[in-house]
C-alpha cells in the first residue's frame, strides 16, 4: 500500500508539471511596453518657442501627434531617444519621444512605444548643457554644478537622481561614457569619474573652456577652446590631443549621422570635421560665409554646413570646394543615415534633403506650428 501511493503521488506530480507550460524565454532584443520593428523609427521633434506644445512628426508616415509641455520651450536637444526642453533658465522638461534605436555595434535593435512627458525639474540656477548617453543623463548649471539621472530609470518613466557634482566654472559638461562620466572640470581639464563624481584616476587630459562633446563609435571627443581631446575606450581610458590653430565657435553642436566616427562643428572661420577613430581633424574654410551649423555625412568625403543665410552647402573636405548648395531659408540642421532635415520656421515647413543626391529636397513637411527649435530623435 505504501508503494502504490508514493507511486501514485509520482504519477500525479508528473501529470501536473506536463500540465503546467513552461517559462516563456524573452527573445534577444525584448523591451517591455515597447515594439520591435524591423527599421527604424525616426521623428522630428519640434516646437515653436516659447510653446507649451512639443509636436513629434513620424518621417515614415508623416503623421503628427503631440505632447503638452508645462513649460514654454526655449531650447531643445536630444539623446536619441529623450527630448530635453529647457525654459532658457532654470526649469527641464524631459519628453520620451517613445521612439529610439539600440546600437549592440554589429547590430541595432528599433523600438516603438507611447509619447509621454516624464516631468520636469528646477534647478538653483540657469541650465547651461545637457547630456544623454547610455546609463546616465548629466544637467550643467551656471553655478558650476552638474546634476546626474539615472537614465535607464528614465526608460522606465521615472526621474531618479543619482548625484550632484561640483565641477566648477559657469557652464560645465559632463559626457556620460564608459559607465562613467568625462567631466570638463573647472574648465581647465577633462577628468574621468565615476556616476557619482568620484575621479578613479584613469584619464586626466588638458580642455580650456570645453564647447560641446559626443560620442562616437571610435571614441569621446571634446571641442576645447584651442584644441580638442579624443578619448577612447581602454583600459586604462586613453586621451589623444588633437592640435587647432582656428578655434570652434563658442555656440555651437556637434553634427553627426548615428553610429559612426565623423562629426561635425561650425566654426568662426568655416567647418571642423572630427573622425574619433583615426583621430583625425580638417578644418574647410568657409571663404567668407557665416556658418550657423554643420554636420557629417560619414562618407570621408564631405561636410555639411548651414550658412547665415540659411543656405545648405556641402563642402569637399579634401579640397574645400563647395559641390552643391540649397537656397532654402532655414535655421537648424540634423541628419541621419539617409537624410538631412532642414527647419523653415517662417514658412512652416521642414525639408527633407538627399545629401547624396545634390542636396536634392526629396520632400517638404508641412508643421502645424512654426519649427522655431529641431530635433530628431529615433534615428
Amino acid at each position: 500500500m505504501k508503494r502504490t501511493s508514493v507511486a501514485a503521488l509520482c504519477v500525479a506530480l508528473a501529470l501536473s508539471a506536463c500540465g503546467s507550460p513552461p517559462p516563456e524565454e524573452q527573445p534577444h532584443g525584448y523591451v517591455e511596453g515597447a515594439e520591435e520593428s524591423p527599421e527604424a523609427q525616426p521623428a522630428i521633434a519640434y516646437a515653436a518657442r516659447g510653446s507649451h506644445r512639443l509636436h513629434l512628426l513620424d518621417l515614415a508616415t508623416e503623421s503628427p501627434s503631440a505632447i503638452e509641455l508645462s513649460i514654454g520651450a526655449q531650447q531643445v536637444s536630444e539623446d536619441g531617444r529623450f527630448v530635453y526642453v529647457t525654459d532658457g533658465d532654470r526649469r527641464l522638461e524631459i519628453v520620451d519621444s517613445g521612439v529610439w534605436t539600440v546600437d549592440h555595434t554589429d547590430h541595432v535593435h528599433y523600438y516603438r512605444a507611447p509619447a509621454r512627458s516624464l516631468g520636469t525639474l528646477t534647478f538653483d540656477t540657469k541650465i547651461a548643457t545637457v547630456t544623454g548617453f547610455g546609463a546616465h543623463t548629466t544637467i550643467g548649471t551656471a553655478d558650476g554644478r552638474i546634476r546626474v539621472l539615472d537614465r535607464r530609470r528614465l526608460e522606465a518613466g521615472r526621474l531618479v537622481e543619482l548625484a550632484r557634482i561640483t565641477a566648477g566654472g559657469t557652464g560645465p559638461l559632463a559626457l556620460p561614457y564608459a559607465d562613467g562620466l568625462l567631466i570638463g572640470m573647472g574648465g581647465e581639464r577633462i577628468v574621468a569619474t565615476d556616476a557619482h563624481g568620484r575621479e578613479s584616476g584613469a584619464l586626466t587630459a588638458p580642455c580650456r573652456a570645453p564647447r560641446d562633446a559626443v560620442v562616437l563609435r571610435g571614441g569621446a571627443i571634446f571641442a576645447c577652446d584651442n584644441h580638442w581631446v579624443r578619448v577612447k575606450h581602454g583600459n586604462p581610458l586613453s586621451a589623444t590631443i588633437l592640435a587647432s590653430p582656428r578655434p570652434p565657435g563658442s555656440h555651437v553642436r556637434f553634427g553627426y549621422r548615428p553610429r559612426s566616427n565623423e562629426a561635425a562643428l561650425a566654426g568662426h572661420t568655416g567647418v571642423w570635421s572630427v573622425n574619433a577613430a583615426k583621430a583625425t581633424l580638417r578644418h574647410v574654410p568657409s571663404a567668407g560665409r557665416r556658418i550657423t551649423a554643420a554636420a557629417s555625412p560619414a562618407d570621408g568625403r564631405t561636410v555639411l554646413a548651414l550658412d547665415a543665410s540659411g543656405a545648405l552647402l556641402s563642402y569637399d573636405l579634401g579640397t574645400g570646394k563647395i559641390l552643391a548648395q540649397a537656397h532654402v531659408p532655414a535655421t537648424s540642421l540634423t541628419v541621419d543615415v539617409n537624410r538631412a532635415y532642414l527647419s523653415s520656421p517662417r514658412e512652416r515647413v521642414i525639408r527633407e534633403i538627399d545629401y547624396r543626391d545634390g542636396l536634392r529636397t526629396a520632400r517638404t513637411l508641412r508643421t502645424a506650428e512654426q519649427p522655431d527649435l529641431m530635433v530628431e530623435v529615433g534615428r
